[in-house]
């Protein structure tokens, strides 16, 4: 027969069985807590900006050797790595955050440090990003005019070919405003649909196009 003690004991590791069971089963949804890197594809210059109203889909077809200032780069593609540390414990909880955007087309690449923000909901499986960062790009702060008096035809040609395929965007420094949405595949990784913006504000100087980046990004978090 088995006395009060034993089933005292039995009730015990019952309960500490269950109790790790749930945490188990509980972690499979909960927030991720840990390191992240992320591989994206973005459309460079996608014309859509969710904080202003110049959206350009609509602009009338110019004729060939003409385009749009500060469109000079639109349509081509980037690849872009992020690094996420885990979630600080100060300012609700941001996670450091590193990038490269590397465009694919011989165009502006932007390489950047800052901070984002997420906020999950439906029990973990979505969540909502926002961020802000300081960028560095490797393309023109103002690209060399073609119609300079007094250039030669074949210097005049050179600078002309730069001033139809890039940006100037006033400025080497730009800020990084950013936000995504992500769905969380399983504990180790997710699918984020996301947005980088890129500009100065004039700040730097009065020229200021700014570029707009629409993208995918799949996203893995380091540890078990």
């Amino acid at each position: 027969m088995i006395g009060w003690r034993g089933c005292a004991f039995g009730a015990g590791l019952a309960l500490v069985s269950g109790t790790a069971t749930a945490q188990v089963a509980g972690d499979n949804t909960s927030p991720v807590q840990r390191a992240e890197i992320a591989v994206g594809v973005f459309r460079h210059g996608a014309n859509f900006h969710p904080l202003g109203s110049r959206l350009s889909f609509d602009l009338p077809e110019l004729p060939p050797g003409y385009v749009y200032d500060g469109m000079e780069e639109d349509g081509t593609t980037d690849v872009q790595i992020v690094y996420r540390s885990r979630p600080l414990r100060v300012l609700l909880k941001p996670r450091l955050t590193g990038k490269l955007q590397v465009n694919t087309d011989g165009r502006t690449s932007f390489a950047s440090l800052g901070a984002e923000w997420r906020q999950h909901f439906l029990r973990n499986r979505i969540y909502v990003q926002g961020g802000i960062g300081v960028t560095v790009i490797d393309g023109y702060r103002f690209t060399p005019d073609p119609f300079q008096p007094g250039l030669s035809p074949g210097e005049a040609q050179r600078r002309y070919a730069i001033y139809i395929r890039r940006t100037s965007f006033g400025s080497t420094i730009l800020f990084n405003p950013n936000a995504s949405i992500g769905i969380r595949l399983d504990r180790k990784w997710a699918v984020e649909l996301a947005w980088e913006h890129y500009s100065h504000r004039q700040l730097f100087s009065e020229q200021n196009p700014g570029i707009d980046n629409l993208g995918i990004r799949l996203v893995h978090r380091f540890g078990r």
